[in-house]
């Protein structure tokens, strides 16, 4: 049984490699954390737990009694690099809080109400885990990988997602992510670095690198994040985190450039809340209309052929004190005209005056066809959003 045991715990998994130390009683297991950021490799130099020929976190062995690992419980700064909890009871457990252990393995384990915050489980492996309530707040999960594992109930907040990956994983309204993912907060606190710029000092070359990455790293939390909202069938869930991820994305650009891009996605914000909101688009026709039918007016003005006479509705020069008199009288006529130009019915009753309103008719016809255009596809995406 020792030596099945022994041959079980030597198998390299990821970034952890396998080799015994010289000295009888030790465990002896090296984790190669190259992989890993800002951390080196390190020996495990803790007693054998029984026959194993391990210590009791690297032993790969199912049921390990949850006494006895917190009894073993590490102290603060103490690295349990590759550490294997394989059908562990750990629920509501509090001694891993802050528990620094990447490249760990969780399969099969009762993660319930356990509180792992600010814990640097970067890399590591969860499989069938029931992690429902469990405390992940300020936890560094980048490069994770959650298989079959419940979150319904988790609190990640704060935590850092970066490359994490979520495969069947289930979660719920009451899992909570944080407003804004760690990343975008963070970019939130270097914007006062910025104030840097108005005292003309160059800021160095590494924090727009710092800010580049971080950008990245929202929009690529975003994203997963949104798939795993879709996945759940959290409809609403997705479409924030969709306009989050676009967000990110318009504010890089308006920093980094181009500012073609950011110009561009500046107006998709606007007239359709980055394609999730029709009645934006709605808004923004309803004021291409009332903006043209007060403009009509003042530019040449309409004229209207009826019993056999042509009339003019026009405000040239207008005396400040009849002038809301003459807008009253005219509107409701350039109204009806701006309405039927933007919906492209052309009627023939009424005509712009002049090269400047036949201008803005043109344009307000374009206008009215593209928005109209945007306005079916922003239905139907949200249809399709809500199946």
């Amino acid at each position: 049984m020792s030596e099945e045991l022994q041959s079980a715990s030597g198998d390299a998994t990821g970034a952890t490699a396998d080799r015994r130390t010289a000295v009888d009683g030790r465990c002896g297991h090296t984790h190669e954390a190259s992989a890993v950021t800002g951390v080196g490799g390190v020996c495990c130099w803790r007693p054998v737990w029984g026959d194993t020929g391990r210590c009791i976190w690297h032993a790969d062995v199912a049921q390990k009694p949850s006494r006895e690992l917190e009894d073993s419980a590490p102290s603060v700064g103490e690295r349990l690099d590759g550490a294997i909890f394989r059908d562990v009871e750990l629920s509501g457990a509090d001694w891993t809080a802050g528990l620094t252990a990447t490249d760990a393995r969780f399969v099969n384990c009762n993660l319930e109400e356990t509180d792992l915050s600010g814990a640097d489980l970067r890399y590591s492996h969860f499989e069938g885990v029931d992690a429902q309530g469990v405390n992940l707040r300020g936890a560094n999960l980048e490069h994770a990988e959650f298989d079959r594992t419940d979150l319904r109930g988790a609190d990640l907040c704060a935590a850092r997602l970066h490359y994490a990956v979520f495969d069947n994983a289930r979660i719920a309204e009451e899992t909570t992510f944080g407003k804004n993912v760690v990343y975008e907060k963070e970019l939130f606190e270097y914007d006062d670095d910025r104030r840097i710029a108005s005292l003309d000092v160059v800021r160095p070359r590494d924090h727009d690198e710092k800010r580049l990455d971080r950008y990245e790293a929202a929009h690529w939390t975003y994203s997963e994040l949104q798939r795993l909202a879709e996945d759940n069938g959290l409809t609403e869930a997705s479409r924030d985190y969709y306009k989050k991820r676009k967000d990110v994305r318009r504010r890089e650009a308006w920093e980094f450039g181009p500012y073609s891009r950011a110009l561009a996605q500046e107006a998709w914000r606007w007239t359709t809340g980055y394609g999730a909101n029709p009645w934006r688009v709605i808004a923004t026709s309803l004021l291409v209309i009332v903006l043209c039918g007060v403009l009509f007016p003042f530019v040449g003005g309409i004229q209207e052929a009826a019993n056999g006479t042509t009339i003019t509705y026009s405000v040239s020069n207008p005396d400040a004190s009849r002038l809301q008199f003459l807008l009253f009288a005219v509107f409701f006529r350039s109204l009806y005209f701006s309405t039927v130009t933007f919906a492209t019915l052309g009627y023939g009753d009424i005509e712009p005056v002049g090269n400047i309103a036949r201008a803005i008719a043109g344009t307000e016809a374009l206008l009215g066809q593209l928005l109209m255009a945007l306005l079916v596809f922003v239905l139907t995406r949200n249809v399709t959003w809500s199946e």
